[in-house]
């Protein structure tokens, strides 16, 4: 989708609260992936010398890790269409309104 052009956008606090919580999902959600990758290695790589660490690895769920990696973005995602659904009906101007419709399509700040 391509993402509007909104000129002096004025958030209300209920937007500005929003926004907040939203950084706070996906801050969240690059934790969790990170911490999904880092268990997992862990698991297979704890073990003392080759034959456990082979062990471990044939032991690991591979398709539960693939999951869960996969399904982190999918509820961080489905959070923020929740939030953005919710203040574009809210939203107290024209303006912040459009930029909630946008955000609830799937449009990102620029990194």
């Amino acid at each position: 989708m391509r993402c509007p052009e909104i000129d002096d956008l004025e958030f209300s606090e209920r937007g500005k609260l929003a926004v907040k919580e939203i950084r706070r999902i996906k801050e969240i959600n690059q934790w969790l992936s990170a911490t999904i990758t880092v268990d997992t290695f862990a698991n297979i790589f704890a073990g003392n010398g080759i034959i456990k660490s082979h062990y471990n690895l044939t032991q690991t769920d591979f398709d539960a890790f693939s999951t869960a990696l996969k399904s982190s973005p999918s509820i961080a995602r489905k959070t923020i269409e929740t939030i953005s659904g919710l203040q574009a009906i809210k939203a107290k101007t024209s303006k912040e309104r459009q930029f909630w419709k946008a955000v609830y399509n799937g449009c990102e700040a620029a990194k």
